[in-house]
């Protein structure tokens, strides 16, 4: 009987551990609502596509908007955007938690870049970073939650990837940044940052997460910025969605871009029905769109994603190529060529008239 009560304690108190060590998530509040949360301005070049609220606190400097969009609301030094300032500061101060909820912390030092990661807290004294080309894989169940503290910054080089497997979700991975974060052109990068500094964003890099700045600045530059919805708690995750890649192109230049699944049993399979644009094709494993537009025109196609349940899901989409704009000449630079013109024609009708 002894036994038995020793063994059934035993248990009880492995459990408690085991709950104690499991990592929660970071507290968003109004920040859920965010794919993009700058502190000093926020700046675009390109068609950027943001789903959800764009903020900006205490700064106004709001750039690039368009030829960039978003399918909520611009908060621009207004109460909202301070409540999210607010609550950032909140939720980095609970991401930077020393051995937040009290589980094994997980050193990580440098390149993060070919490993396979199950849920944690996984610390750094210095920088994190995933090196050009490689895949960080976060394995791991629905509710499953991977916390990343780092004292400086954190890099996503270029066509680095971030690929969630297992069942896990974009909405429970965090990334707490001592400085700046940059995901480079065409990464493919997934989960919330919360940069003390700023974030930026290179050509064509794709987020399934949130940029959101505590001091400085957020930057981008045609991108694609998809927030996964609140944390995922239980067992079961959300319903799966899918978002369109960015819907402008430019002929002659090459287009990174990228279809994001959020929800359903990690990982997604991508399709595309109808046709991309001439030039342009489907990464059908990683949802990234490249290529070179060929025709001026706009091209409608439906994005599809699976996961690798029986989870479905669509959506109606279009791309726009179009002709670069031609610079324009600088008005001094015209009226020099118009001078020189001028003063030649003078010179050539002197020389005439002194030799007759």
């Amino acid at each position: 009987m002894l036994l038995k009560q020793l063994t059934v304690i035993f248990m009880c108190v492995a459990g408690c551990i085991s709950l104690r060590a499991q990592q929660t998530p970071i507290t968003l509040n109004s920040l859920v609502n965010y794919g993009v949360l700058g502190a000093s301005t926020v700046t675009n070049s390109g068609p950027t596509t943001v789903n959800g609220n764009l903020g900006l606190n205490p700064g106004t400097a709001l750039t690039g908007f368009p030829p960039g969009s978003i399918t909520g609301v611009y908060d621009i030094a207004n109460g909202a955007a301070a409540t999210a300032q607010s609550d950032l500061t909140i939720a980095y101060n609970d991401a930077a938690t020393p051995n937040r909820n009290g589980g094994p912390i997980i050193t990580k030092v440098g390149d993060l870049g070919g490993q396979t990661l199950a849920p944690g807290l996984y610390v750094s004294t210095s920088s994190l970073s995933i090196g050009v080309g490689e895949t960080l894989t976060l394995n791991g169940p629905a509710n499953g939650v991977w916390v990343f503290q780092m004292a400086s910054t954190l890099l996503a080089d270029v066509s680095s990837h971030v690929v969630l497997t297992g069942g896990a979700q974009a909405a429970n991975v965090f990334w707490q940044v001592g400085s700046s974060a940059t995901l480079n052109a065409s990464s493919i990068f997934v989960g919330t940052i919360l940069a003390q500094a700023s974030v930026s964003l290179g050509t064509g890099a794709a987020l399934n997460g949130r940029a959101l700045a505590r001091t400085g600045a957020v930057t981008l530059l045609s991108n694609a910025i998809v927030p996964p919805g609140p944390p995922v708690t239980g067992g079961i995750p959300p319903a799966l969605s899918v978002a369109c890649p960015g819907n402008a192109a430019q002929i002659s230049i090459a287009y990174n871009s990228a279809v994001i699944a959020t929800g359903g049993t990690s990982p997604y399979t991508y399709s595309i029905t109808g046709n991309l644009p001439p030039g342009l094709t489907l990464n059908t494993a990683t949802g990234i769109v490249t290529g070179i537009p060929t025709a001026v025109g706009f091209t409608s196609f439906t994005v599809n994603a699976a996961d690798s349940a029986t989870g479905t899901a669509n959506a109606s989409c279009g791309i726009t190529a179009s002709v670069l704009p031609a610079t324009p000449v600088p008005s001094s630079l015209l009226l020099g060529l118009i001078g020189l013109v001028c003063v030649t024609l003078l010179y050539q009708t002197r020389k005439r008239w002194m030799s007759a």
